[in-house]
């Protein structure tokens, strides 16, 4: 077979075996971490495969004379010379592929950058202009984690990608301040304490806070959304089912206003409901026993929940409960709302038994009667939680259209018709806006 048809049958196959394998498979590197076969550029690369297909066509009593042959292997005279350049070709055609879309991904990153530092004046300090420079950053970012680990520019494109996300998060923290000034606005025309907290966030986690760090004074009832989020991890992690019957001990008796009766047996499903749309605390206390206090806050650790903790069981006006447990419970307003999102994106397993559950909300004095005079705002589900050192809710709603979770928790027990009326500030704001 002429050499030269042996070649362009091997060009064809390595473009084919390229694109089958996602540009990413690993070459082997001659030199230093930085090059292929000595080639430390696109440039340099184009110019090896020439070289490589100039000794191809070369023939075959002329390849022992080859310089290039002779400097790129020390081939033993047994070995076969085709067959070694053959595999070259093929690497060098692969990882050029490989940098030519690198290169692409790298101009089209520089290019969003550039846009993102530009200066349009006017527009420079208004919070819409910079939500659309936070979504420049992260396209240029998102372009720049497309380029493969086996890229000569990899280490440029990894620091550039540190200097992009630090640019992203000074930013994102600036947008943040701009909005916990909305949110501080509506805190203060609804007569809000100087304490409260409000998370509101969009599906796609377009969010903001106000002290949405700060944990309440008690999560009260709140505390029973993150026991569920345990629950379904719990049932999803060891293949049980929802159905199955849970026997509810006679320690975990306290006054409840719910269904649910000590000394019988009941579903993790009623229990988990019963929990949530009627807030029955004696479900709670059952289910924190069967989950245990550790695995609960583990799980919820190892979900990024760093500040929710379940220490202590729930008790009515007098009786506590067996084996309540020792501390606080605690959470706080953004990550109670990142939990709802969870829920309604249905990233947690088994998430329509929950959302089920809160849409079946037996206490609709908050956030249900908050929405009921605004038009395109549809309540969606909540669970409310009260004491004698707090009071809040956290809601899920879609405003003409799009769902978002709301949640307002304040230190003064005495504030629903203030939470009331900041929830209905925030819709009323999303339906004017269609944005935070």
């Amino acid at each position: 077979m002429p050499r030269l048809f042996r070649w362009a049958t091997t060009g064809i196959s390595s473009l084919a075996i390229a694109f089958c394998m996602g540009l990413t498979q690993t070459l082997p590197m001659w030199g230093s971490s930085n090059d292929v076969y000595g080639a430390r550029s696109l440039s340099e690369l184009i110019e090896l495969r020439d070289q490589i297909i100039q000794e191809l066509e070369t023939p075959v009593q002329d390849a022992s004379e080859s310089g290039f042959l002779n400097s790129l292997l020390s081939e033993s005279p047994a070995s076969n010379p085709d067959k070694i350049l053959f595999q070259k070709l093929k690497d060098v055609e692969l990882q050029i592929l490989i940098e030519q879309r690198s290169n692409d991904n790298w101009k089209q990153a520089i290019h969003l950058a550039t846009e993102a530092t530009k200066d349009n004046s006017n527009a420079s300090d208004s919070l819409a202009h910079k939500k659309q420079i936070k979504v420049l950053w992260q396209q240029a970012i998102g372009n720049l984690e497309e380029i493969p680990k086996t890229s000569l520019i990899a280490a440029q494109a990894s620091q550039k990608i540190k200097d992009y996300e630090t640019s992203l998060t000074y930013l994102i923290q600036d947008i943040q301040l701009a909005q916990a000034s909305f949110l501080e606005n509506i805190r203060t025309e609804s007569r809000l304490s100087t304490t409260a907290m409000i998370s509101v966030c969009n599906l796609n986690r377009d969010c903001a806070h106000l002290r949405g760090e700060d944990p309440p004074a008690s999560p009260a009832s709140l505390i029973k959304v993150p026991i569920a989020v345990a629950l379904l991890e719990k049932v999803s992690k060891d293949n049980i089912s929802l159905e199955e019957q849970v026997y509810v001990d006679g320690g975990n008796f306290t006054e409840d206003a719910s269904s649910i009766r000590a000394r019988t047996s009941y579903s993790l499903n009623q229990l988990m409901g019963e929990m949530i749309d009627h807030s029955s605390n004696i479900a709670t206390n059952q289910l924190i026993d069967y989950l245990g206090q550790d695995y609960i806050n583990q799980t919820l650790e190892k979900q990024g929940y760093k500040e929710t903790k379940v220490k202590f069981k729930l008790m009515g006006d007098r009786i506590m409960p067996k084996r309540p447990g020792s501390g606080k419970n605690r959470l706080t307003s953004s990550e109670l709302t990142e939990m709802m999102i969870k829920t309604y994106n249905h990233e947690y397993p088994n998430a329509d038994a929950l959302i089920q559950a809160l849409n079946r909300q037996y206490d609709r004095e908050i956030g249900y009667q908050a929405l009921e005079d605004l038009v395109d705002a549809q309540w969606l589900g909540e669970k409310t939680g009260q004491n004698s050192r707090m009071i809040g809710t956290t809601l899920a709603v879609s405003i003409d259209g799009e769902p978002y979770v709301i949640t307002v928790i304040d230190n003064n027990t005495g504030k629903i018709p203030e939470i009331r009326k900041a929830i209905s500030k925030i819709a009323d704001h999303l339906q004017q806006n269609g944005h935070l």
